[in-house]
């Protein structure tokens, strides 16, 4: 019984999430601005995501008493669009970013390798092709009515170790607010920006796919990891 549970991932969320960033001074820590999400504040500089060299990295554990019975997953994706608006006060900075749920690739056996531990035991073409395709389906993700995931920057919070980013994150015709820890550097005419966190499917309107009256399911809980890359035109 493959975990094709996982289906009801909130990848993208994530997954975004993952994917915003701002940078340049740091003002003092616990300083909140509301910030603007429908194009540059006035004095910002304009950076492009450079959708090769962005990644979305999401992990799914399966869960219930037959947990034994499924497998976890390493989902990950390329192919990040938009804007990050880089304001002299780092604060006012703003993004607006899509992502193509068509993008996720579920299982890669080189991520599967690289995530190691739980995540290493190889899948086969038919198994990671069947978890995708219900992954995608009307029931989960439904691309075909819903081909993007939008992110948009709503609050900035400076923190003592980096930043603290609200995003509104539309998936499906739910939107909902994530708080995204991010470390970013910018060097130049390249912002550079990475981080890791954990979420809910739950905080995404999404309902863990599960089987036998929950005896086998995905747990609510999703390991998230990114890594995104700008550049000013």
């Amino acid at each position: 019984m493959k975990c094709w549970t996982l289906a009801r991932l909130p990848l993208v969320a994530v997954a975004v999430a993952v994917s915003l960033w701002l940078g340049a001074c740091r003002p003092p820590p616990a300083t909140r601005v509301q910030v603007a999400a429908s194009g540059g504040p006035a004095g910002a500089t304009l950076f492009q995501v450079d959708a090769s060299a962005s990644s979305l990295w999401l992990q799914l554990h399966a869960d219930g008493p037959l947990a034994h019975l499924g497998h976890n997953h390493v989902i990950s994706a390329r192919g990040l669009q938009g804007s990050v608006w880089v304001h002299p006060q780092t604060e006012r900075s703003s993004c607006d970013l899509q992502l193509p749920v068509a993008a996720f690739v579920v299982d890669d056996p080189q991520e599967r390798t690289a995530a190691g531990g739980e995540f290493s035991e190889p899948l086969d073409a038919a198994a990671r092709d069947g978890t995708r395709d219900h992954m995608l389906g009307d029931r989960q993700l439904d691309a075909a009515h819903f081909p993007l995931l939008r992110i948009r920057c709503r609050q900035l919070t400076m923190t003592p170790g980096g930043l603290s980013l609200e995003l509104a994150v539309t998936l499906r015709d739910h939107e909902s607010r994530l708080k995204v820890p991010v470390q970013w550097q910018r060097s130049g005419k390249l912002l550079q920006a990475n981080g890791e966190f954990t979420l809910r499917q739950s905080e995404l309107g999404l309902e863990p796919y599960s089987l036998l009256f929950g005896a086998l399911r995905v747990a609510d809980e999703i390991h998230a990891r990114f890594q995104l890359v700008a550049r000013e035109p």
